[in-house]
């Protein structure tokens, strides 16, 4: 028996949309969460959320966090207030997200996923999973995937520096050379 309800937080980038086409496939009730805790890129973000959503006819919500300023780049910390605030929006819900492998970050490595899980666990009694579908694939093998699936890469946005792509940030030259490359 599988998960019935699932909140995926959803930033409107290529994982992420991903991770929403994964999930529908083997759930029944998802819903997108979109977290706005500050990001440089926050308005072309939820916009490309809400984008997605609907084109998977799911619904979407989004969650405001304030009091946090950010920069370009790695934000420590960023995946635990992701699903501590998916936790409390969507309690008894599971919660998806999009970590992949190879970002060098700790916040997306397997024992930081499993570490989280463990938590989920002592509040949940073993109800609510820590789903991370991407979390053993490469950035090349996510897009790579996302291609395969038909994922509708026109409506996410990738820039973390600012609601016009920068063309400068790690994430912009990702975005660039691995479709590129496709």
């Amino acid at each position: 028996m599988g998960i019935s309800k699932v909140a995926v937080l959803l930033s409107g980038g290529i994982d992420s949309t991903l991770v929403v086409d994964l999930v529908l496939q083997s759930h029944r009730h998802v819903t997108a969460l979109f977290i706005d805790y500050g990001q440089q890129s926050v308005g072309a973000e939820r916009k490309a959320s809400q984008e997605i959503a609907t084109h998977f006819g799911i619904s979407w919500s989004s969650v405001t966090i304030g009091g946090i300023s950010t920069a370009a780049g790695e934000i420590p910390g960023r995946n635990d207030l992701l699903i501590a605030a998916a936790s409390v929006a969507y309690p008894r819900h599971s919660i998806a997200i999009g970590t992949h492998a190879g970002t060098g970050y700790s916040d997306c490595s397997p024992e930081h996923g499993a570490a989280w899980q463990g938590l989920l666990d002592v509040q949940y009694a073993g109800v609510v999973q820590l789903l991370a579908p991407l979390a053993s694939l490469s950035k090349a093998e996510v897009v790579a995937l996302a291609l395969d699936r038909r994922i509708p890469l026109g409506h996410t946005y990738s820039c973390e520096a600012a609601s016009v792509p920068c063309e400068a940030c790690r994430s912009c030259a990702d975005r660039r050379s691995l479709l590129d490359a496709a």
